[in-house]
């Protein structure tokens, strides 16, 4: 079949929700125009005591796209290699010959590409298959110098050099094997000024749980646009992996909150995410009116997905 028609990507993204990212189970960071409010911190009401949890802004990530589909019926079991029938149709898969997708998100950019559209049917589920490494630029600024966050090389909480107001991600790739191995310095890097260049941070999930591995995280509520969505990082084999090593790839499936009927008159799927609360970040009060901010990670809550 020919790729006629058009999937325009508009801040593309899906990413964990479930048990780790349940998109309304965090406080959105206490703004100050473009900087985090200091003096807010303490009011924000998630995270384990005594840590604070909330999310914050990004400036870029990218994302590397395998399969797109979208399914009559519940296709858990035939991505998870339990069953040979599949109910999806796909807009791209790597698997057919399509080349991967990679490109960058920020909060004005736009990317499209030439996908297969879905014959007419109703549609009850849709999914993405994405790589589990995905590179951020990444630095907040906080408008009091009250922070406190790991060394340049990621060995030891940068805490000589006194409190300062910019903090991000180093040039290292991170994983979520680090926090079950308490590497928290690691997710974190000091600065004492804004740089003029963001460093090459890489965030990897293999795992959707921070304490120990998991390998699939399953919604048991809707996330903000209504959706329910799960999770799950299979192997090259395409079964669930057994171990953070054997994770080679990320599927996110959202059932659908309303069925989504499909006609010849829809050319255009737009997908749509906004990095705007895109990093999650966890602060720990130092007791003398500073925080140590103890990990960046990454999530996200406010995915739309528009037909037209």
């Amino acid at each position: 079949m020919f790729k006629q028609k058009i999937l325009l990507i508009t801040f593309f993204i899906f990413i964990v929700s479930g048990k780790l990212y349940a998109a309304n189970g965090f406080d959105n960071c206490p703004m100050n125009g473009d900087m985090i409010d200091v003096s807010e911190l303490s009011n924000v009401t998630t995270g384990t005591d005594p840590l604070k949890t909330c999310d914050a802004p990004v400036s870029a990530f990218e994302l590397t796209f395998h399969a797109l589909g979208m399914c009559n019926s519940d296709p858990t079991e035939f991505l998870l290699g339990n069953s040979t029938v599949d109910p999806c149709f796909y807009l791209w898969n790597t698997a057919e010959g399509d080349s991967s997708i990679s490109f960058g998100v920020t909060s004005s950019s736009e990317t499209s590409f030439p996908a297969t559209l879905p014959p007419s049917g109703v549609y009850t589920h849709g999914f993405a298959t994405i790589s589990t490494i995905m590179p951020i630029s990444i630095e907040m600024e906080f408008d009091e110098e009250k922070m406190f966050a790991g060394n340049s090389d990621a060995t030891a909480w940068d805490l000589a050099g006194g409190p300062q107001k910019f903090v991000g991600g180093g040039d290292r790739t991170m994983r979520m094997q680090d926090f079950a191995l308490g590497n928290y310095y690691g997710f974190t890097e000091l600065f004492s000024e804004s740089q003029s260049s963001f460093n090459n941070y890489k965030f990897e999930y293999d795992s959707l749980l921070t304490g120990s591995f998991l390998n699939q995280a399953l919604g048991s509520s809707p996330i903000d646009n209504g959706n329910t969505r799960d999770a799950f990082l299979l192997n090259t084999n395409n079964t669930l992996a057994d171990n953070y090593d054997d994770v080679a790839k990320m599927v996110i499936m959202d059932e659908y909150a309303d069925p989504i009927t499909i006609t010849d008159q829809i050319n255009t799927i737009t997908y749509k995410y906004s990095p705007r609360y895109a990093a999650r970040l966890t602060f720990s009060p130092t007791g003398l009116g500073g925080w140590i901010v103890t990990s960046i990670l990454f999530g996200d809550t406010q995915f739309a997905m528009e037909f037209e």
